[in-house]
């Protein structure tokens, strides 16, 4: 039953057609993250293309922060966006999000997570080029480790991005 269930919503979204993967199907089935549908969504709108580096990480950290702590039950935006095209690209993808996790539910699955943004000026400044304690200084809830943990994870992503997205660009900017 589970399993007809994430087919239903695979083939609902055109990842699957019938039995075979559809050209999405092959993008996603190379993808290996927690929130992979919502990452091949972004992709297929076009989400991640046309962003230099450090835009290109702070909306791809998206798909891999999760907040710590007593009050992380829920994504917060950060205290400062680090561009007007991050946030709304970010915010495209949380739209995406919502309209996946009513599918989900629908079909009685668990809802993908969030994506969470909270990591995403501090992932810019660094790849834009900012010494780490100053990236640091900017958030007392962070600490070095958990940036270092972050940020391999952001990376590991983007070197998938590369790997898969359609536009050239933005398989550039993500390595």
């Amino acid at each position: 039953r589970q399993f007809d269930r994430v087919l239903r919503v695979l083939e609902a979204w055109g990842y699957v057609d019938g039995w075979a993967l559809t050209d999405a199907g092959e993008l996603l089935a190379r993808l290996y993250t927690e929130t992979d549908l919502l990452l091949a969504e972004a992709l297929r709108k076009q989400l991640l293309d046309g962003l230099d580096a450090p835009d290109l990480a702070a909306v791809v950290s998206c798909f891999t922060y999760e907040r710590r702590g007593p009050d992380g039950s829920r994504p917060l935006p950060p205290p400062q966006w680090p561009s007007r095209e991050v946030a709304a690209r970010v915010r495209k993808v949380e739209r995406i999000w919502r309209e996946l996790a009513y599918n989900e539910d629908d079909a009685g699955l668990p809802e993908t997570r969030a994506p969470d943004p909270g990591f995403a000026a501090l992932l810019h400044d660094w790849v834009e080029g900012q010494d780490l304690e100053t990236v640091l200084s900017d958030d007392e809830d962070i600490t070095g480790g958990d940036f270092v943990r972050n940020v391999k994870q952001c990376i590991d992503l983007l070197r998938q991005v590369a790997d898969v997205a359609p536009e050239a660009g933005t398989a550039e900017a993500a390595s």
